[in-house]
């Protein structure tokens, strides 16, 4: 028997355009205060942090852009819609971070071979308390906008600024550190640190953006719940090729199911829009394509994958 499935929820993509707004506001406001805490400190660990920020600025700019453009419906040219644009703008989300670990590696060779005295100390912890804060607002934000719209673009940008609380609480630090005497090569030495972290960051972005784009299958937990609806039905005699992958905001599932033979093609068809229905209840944000076979007819042009399109 069939377990009571918890449905999804149904996709709100304009909550994924609310954190956009979000986030290109916030960051703005984080540039500006940040860039003039770096002139009055002369901090390469500000600077870190502000690079952080200007980076920010353009992914999530680019993420915006994104979210609008995979929200265009399917036209003739674009049969699945414009989804998997989430997925390229989180492929270039991750490029530009790590461009920018690279250039902030370089900033910080130089101070820590030639170090320079920070200044206005106390500036800079304040500029950190504050974009600690905003950045704690934003992240709420997007991680309620995830709960109503699971956005790829939106779930990259809240990675990134969940790292920025870490990094400024350790730029804080490192403010407060060097004020009471530690020595100078401390603080280009963590943005060093900060350089590796976003390396890290960049790394997690790519490897999803580059699963949506070779519809990567979903999780295992996922395709269970689809295996669940396939199996309990009686009236489903078999089923394999099932294959699901995430386009955008959505889930696109294929399956073929195996009936009695006997059956007329309209009480097949029955059978298929049943299932469907099923899957819809708990997906119901997928498109979903059941192909209909007779029992013990599993012969296919498709199936060329041993132990992968019979699963």
């Amino acid at each position: 028997m069939l377990k009571e499935q918890t449905p999804a929820p149904e996709i709100q993509p304009r909550y994924a355009l609310y954190a956009g707004y979000a986030a290109v506001s916030i960051v703005t406001v984080l540039i500006v205060v940040k860039t003039w805490a770096y002139y009055a400190s002369g901090s390469p660990s500000i600077l870190s942090s502000l690079m952080d920020s200007i980076l920010d600025s353009v992914v999530s700019v680019i993420a915006l852009g994104s979210i609008y453009y995979a929200q265009r419906p399917a036209d003739e040219n674009h049969r699945y819609g414009h989804g998997k644009m989430e997925g390229v703008s989180a492929l270039f989300q991750a490029a530009v971070i790590l461009g920018g670990g690279v250039f902030l590696v370089f900033e910080s060779l130089g101070k820590l071979v030639h170090p320079e005295p920070v200044q206005a100390h106390l500036l800079g912890v304040a500029v950190m308390v504050l974009a600690m804060l905003l950045s704690a607002i934003l992240v709420y934000v997007q991680r309620l906008s995830l709960s109503k719209a699971p956005s790829l673009a939106v779930e990259a940008d809240s990675a990134h600024y969940g790292s920025d609380i870490l990094i400024n609480a350790g730029v804080m630090l490192v403010l407060i550190l060097t004020m009471n005497g530690a020595p100078l090569w401390l603080d280009p030495l963590f943005a060093l640190m900060v350089a590796l972290f976003l390396g890290m960051i960049a790394r997690k972005i790519g490897m999803k953006a580059v699963d949506m784009l070779l519809d990567r299958e979903l999780p295992e937990s996922e395709r269970g719940r689809l295996i669940e609806i396939l199996d309990s039905d009686p009236e489903v005699k078999g089923w394999h090729d099932l294959r699901s992958h995430r386009h955008g905001m959505a889930v696109i599932v294929s399956v073929d199911i195996e009936v009695e033979a006997s059956l007329s093609l309209l009480a097949a068809h029955e059978i298929a829009r049943q299932v469907e229905g099923k899957m819809l209840a708990v997906f119901p944000n997928a498109e979903i394509l059941i192909h209909v076979d007779p029992e013990g007819d599993t012969h296919d042009t498709r199936h060329r994958v041993k132990g992968v399109h019979h699963t």
